[in-house]
């Protein structure tokens, strides 16, 4: 039993990020994780905007996390990183923009819950990157989950905390750079948001994490900065669905933010290793 608890814990191990510096310009194969391979239904965005619509297949995902812990020995610092990947391009051929609103929702102690949304506001004038509170309601599905009318950490976009960009699957791996199929090349949004805020911002909400704390994502596009009215990862429609997350299949795979990958324990498993370790202890006190 010894022989299989170390296997497990060198499984998450070895799935984990190198904690590099991020290029949020630089392909998609060189530090970037994903955390959802079927990720979205194609044509499913709710206002007919494919520039909004969030695609991904097994061989091309759709939404991808990264890590810098700014190489030091605190596990609550550096950058964290997202990376999501829309059917086309916004604005014109002559002024390509986002233009858009791109939340990402964090359960942070996976409760089922939405507990902060680092959001990207760049709708009309708007120029925002953020950590938002969720709104009033029980945040626990497409129907009752909202956002704060104003962050309470805010940056302003730049070359070093946002990108919008082509996908090249020559670079970037996969096998196409038109997943939606419109004859047009999918385009990647990055951003990055100082993990010491998300921190900060959650411990005020008595929900403590570092970089190691297994944690859930949802993703989702909007209009509008107050909620999700375009289109949601993982998700086929639904925006109005009262739902929840977990049955909609919208949350990522729980993973720390220095990307381990942690594996939910079914019942069989959790009993499996439960009785590894009466065995275990009862072996040492026979042994005493």
């Amino acid at each position: 039993m010894k022989k299989a608890l170390i296997s497990f814990s060198f499984f998450f191990a070895s799935l984990s990020l190198t904690n590099a510096a991020i290029s949020l310009g630089g392909p998609t194969v060189s530090g970037w994780i994903s955390l959802g391979a079927n990720y979205d239904f194609l044509s499913d965005q709710q206002t007919g905007d494919p520039a909004s619509d969030i695609v991904g297949t097994i061989t091309n995902p759709g939404f991808f996390t990264a890590f810098d812990n700014s190489g030091t020995p605190s596990l609550t610092d550096g950058f964290l990183g997202f990376r999501i990947r829309l059917n086309d391009h916004g604005g014109n051929r002559s002024n390509i923009s986002f233009g858009r609103n791109l939340w990402v929702g964090v359960d942070a102690d996976t409760n089922g819950s939405i507990d902060a949304l680092l959001g990207l506001n760049l709708q009309g004038s708007a120029n925002q990157l953020g950590i938002y509170s969720p709104g009033v309601g029980l945040n626990t599905s497409p129907s009752t989950t909202s956002v704060a009318s104003s962050p309470t950490y805010s940056y302003t976009p730049s070359g070093s905390t946002y990108n919008y960009r082509a996908v090249n699957f020559a670079s970037d791996g996969g096998t196409t750079n038109d997943v939606g199929g419109d004859g047009n090349a999918d385009y990647y949004v990055s951003f990055l948001i100082p993990f010491a805020d998300v921190v900060a911002f959650l411990n005020a909400k008595s929900i403590p994490i570092n970089q190691n704390t297994g944690i859930r994502y949802i993703v989702a596009t909007s209009s509008q900065p107050n909620s999700f009215n375009q289109d949601l990862g993982g998700v086929n429609g639904q925006i109005n669905s009262s739902s929840t997350w977990a049955v909609l299949g919208g949350f990522t795979p729980i993973i720390s933010a220095s990307g381990i990958l942690i594996p939910e324990c079914s019942p069989a498993l959790l009993a499996v290793l439960g009785s590894g370790l009466v065995f275990s202890l009862g072996r040492r006190r026979l042994e005493k």
